[in-house]
């Protein structure tokens, strides 16, 4: 029986070879877009599920009270791992893990700057890093050891074998490999070239000092016990904690390292919402395609009225044919599928780009085959069901006598809307994500972001920076150079909580941001003062006091008024700026302080004019040279830097344009196939028509109208 409908399937396929076209095309289109959709959906849910240990991994966030607001940081002091560790038997193994901050690698004449990431020993029973030379239980034993990627071996030692070999951090400190780990999955958490021991932290950066439970900056991973119940470990870190710091006033709660890429830190969707986002469009593709298969199956329902009709005669019940219809309709789709793989193939390079991703279509691997499997026979189901009710609910005395009338052309209007609505969904996005993306390049951020150059400081190179900006200015397209702690577009390292300055009882208290800049950090970013002046120093001794630029936003939450002089934490306000944005777009200005404190300074900002760049860069790295020739020069422009701020919503915008593309094609070509049959069914009304005169632009407007209205 089942060969039996699979040669009338094949025959109808050959005997109309236009509309089956159009048909195996429109799915193909439609699932090739929904296979790319599906693999970045479960690239995206597999992310850290590599790890053995996943379910039972654990980071541990705070909770607190920002200017009336609750907001939520994953940063936590360095002492918390071993405490919460030694006291608590449900915590299996407790581990900091640090990652902010480059380091220069050099082994002889090679030298390559790369991410460090800080660690303890224990990160290895924790998290699945696998080996290729050294193991675990030896790895950072030693704080005069280092554990360096498969691909830093490559590079540093090519032709032997990289235990035991010295490797130099950025000319100071000499560490010895003991350890290659194998390139981690792209959907890691974990992001690091090299890693040290934590120890070794306040030694590269000048922070991280092992007993400073002050100092909120760094990850805290728990594993903890099969069964444990998250809500008893959290009581217990925050009795811990209280009985510490009883002052802090934060919550300390767990968030599941497999939430971590797909949840803000609240909570709420983050990755998940991208993740829903483009599930629904990869259903409203595979829809469009499956309307296209309904309509001109419908539409072609008369001219198989006395097939039907004739093998009801013969004794087929109803469901007979309906299982004969949908098997069609399914080997419909896995002919489809055929050609979407193909498609999907060759639209997988621009997918890849557009996602900055490296996903491949493995059809031998078994999750796929079920992906695969699934979306065909889900598409062949949709596509056929209608189909199969209306045809095999036609009467065979009515159809064999010709008066059998078919009444679905009601839905077939109604499905050309839905299809039209659907791909008119894809365009409004489109649009909405286009305009977001126009006010965001438009929008005023209240400082000059153009042509500022930034160079990252190490140690030894901030000791030359006084030396660095005098020769800089020296060059006359560099109009001027500040040194500051952070980049802007970044959220500040450094933070604080104030509650003293005059008028406050001591009630309301104050969490400010805080950069540190030296006195031409107004001029090189074109910022306005509003009230006061900037400081004029670059320094202060310990017996001046401080002198604070604040925002608007600050002294407006603060309530001061007339806030020049005034005092405030432990220095005096010099002046307010005007707000400008300091972090992106994302996020509302907030409460921003600036002060000169250089050793936090880790930047040199450099805005230069527009004339001949190239050469201006090659003048600052001339210069970076000749003052520190062991240091690796580079540097970024502050206006790329923001564009990366908002790669995600670019990146949606040309994902966007590419689906509704695709979206008009599919609907197109379903419209061009209903209209080819409405033509062809009405050739003799057409003949008579052009008979009594009508021109062709007449029949053309008399057969479009039917169409372009429901459009």
């Amino acid at each position: 029986m089942i060969k039996n409908y699979l040669k009338i399937a094949f025959r109808n396929l050959a005997r109309q070879k236009g509309f089956s076209f159009i048909n195996i095309s429109g799915l193909a289109i439609g699932m090739a877009i929904c296979i790319l959709i599906m693999l970045w959906v479960q690239d995206e849910y597999n992310f850290d599920r590599f790890n053995e240990k996943a379910d039972n991994i654990y980071r541990i966030l705070y909770s607190y009270n920002v200017n009336g607001e609750t907001r939520q940081h994953w940063r936590t002091p360095p002492p918390m791992a071993r405490t919460i560790k030694e006291k608590y038997p449900e915590i299996l193994d407790a581990a900091r893990f640090y990652n902010e901050g480059s380091v220069l690698l050099s082994v002889g004449d090679k030298k390559l700057k790369v991410q460090a990431g800080y660690t303890d020993r224990n990160i290895f029973n924790i998290f699945t890093l696998p080996f290729i030379q050294g193991d675990p239980e030896h790895a950072l034993n030693d704080p005069n050891s280092a554990v360096i990627s498969q691909k830093m071996a490559e590079i540093f030692f090519p032709d032997a074998d990289a235990l035991g070999k010295v490797i130099s951090i950025n000319n100071d400190i000499d560490l010895t490999v003991d350890g290659v780990l194998a390139e981690l999955p792209a959907g890691s958490h974990l992001e690091f070239d090299f890693l040290m021991q934590f120890s070794r932290l306040p030694e590269v950066h000048g922070y991280g000092s092992e007993e400073d439970w002050g100092d909120f900056g760094f990850n805290t991973f728990v594993l903890l016990n099969e069964g444990a119940r998250t809500e008893s470990v959290e009581e217990n870190i925050n009795i811990c904690i209280d009985e510490i710091i009883p002052e802090l006033g934060r919550e300390f709660f767990l968030q599941p390292l497999l939430d971590i890429h797909l949840y803000n830190l609240d909570g709420s969707p983050g990755m998940m919402n991208y993740i829903y986002i483009f599930s629904s469009i990869a259903i409203f593709i595979l829809l469009i395609a499956c309307i296209n298969f309904m309509n001109l199956s419908t539409a072609r329902s008369m001219q198989r009225s006395r097939e039907i009709g004739v093998r009801k005669v013969v004794g087929a019940v109803r469901n007979q044919l309906k299982t004969q219809f949908l098997s069609e309709s399914i080997l419909l789709a896995f002919l489809s599928l055929l050609l979407a793989v193909v498609f999907a193939e060759l639209l997988m390079p621009i997918f890849n780009e557009l996602t900055e991703k490296q996903l491949f279509l493995n059809i031998f691997n078994s999750e796929m085959l079920i992906l695969l499997f699934g979306i065909t026979v889900f598409t062949g189901l949709i596509s056929g069901l209608y189909p199969a009710f209306l045809l095999s609910a036609f009467k065979p005395v009515s159809v064999l006598k010709g008066s059998n009338q078919s009444s679905s052309s009601g839905l077939r209007k109604a499905l050309v809307v839905l299809q039209f609505t659907l791909s008119i969904i894809l365009i409004f996005s489109t649009i909405v994500v286009s305009n977001q993306m126009k006010y965001i390049r438009n929008r005023k951020l209240g400082f000059s972001k153009e042509n500022v150059v930034y160079l990252p400081l190490n140690n030894k190179f901030f000791e030359k920076s006084e030396a660095l900006k005098n020769e800089l200015l020296k060059n006359p397209n560099i109009k001027s150079v500040t040194r500051t702690s952070s980049q802007l577009g970044l959220y500040p390292k450094w933070s604080t909580t104030i509650d003293q300055w005059e008028g406050n009882d001591g009630q309301q208290e104050l969490n400010l941001p805080l950069i540190s800049c030296d006195k031409d950090f107004i001029k090189t970013f074109g910022l306005q003062m509003i009230a006061g002046e900037f400081y004029s120093k670059d320094a202060y001794s310990e017996e001046e006091e401080f002198e604070y630029i604040l925002n608007e936003t600050a002294i407006r939450m603060a309530n001061i008024k007339n806030p020049v002089g005034k005092s405030f934490a432990d220095g005096v306000i010099k002046g307010v700026v005007k707000d400008f944005n300091f972090r992106s777009l994302h996020s509302q200005i907030q409460p921003l302080a600036l002060l000169a404190i250089p050793e936090w300074d880790n930047y040199v900002a450099i805005k230069i004019s527009g004339n001949d760049i190239p050469a201006t860069i090659e003048f600052i790295e001339k210069v970076s040279r000749d003052l520190a020739p062991d240091f690796l020069f580079e540097y970024n422009f502050l206006d790329d830097e923001f564009d990366n701020l908002y790669r995600a919503e670019i990146r949606l915008g040309k994902l966007f344009n590419y689906f509704a593309f695709f979206a008009i094609i599919i609907s197109s070509l379903g419209l061009l196939g209903l209209s080819s049959f409405m033509i062809q069914k009405r050739t003799k009304e057409i003949g008579i028509r052009k008979v009594l005169g009508s021109s062709v632009m007449q029949v053309v407007k008399l057969l479009s109208t039917d169409f372009t209205k429901w459009v």
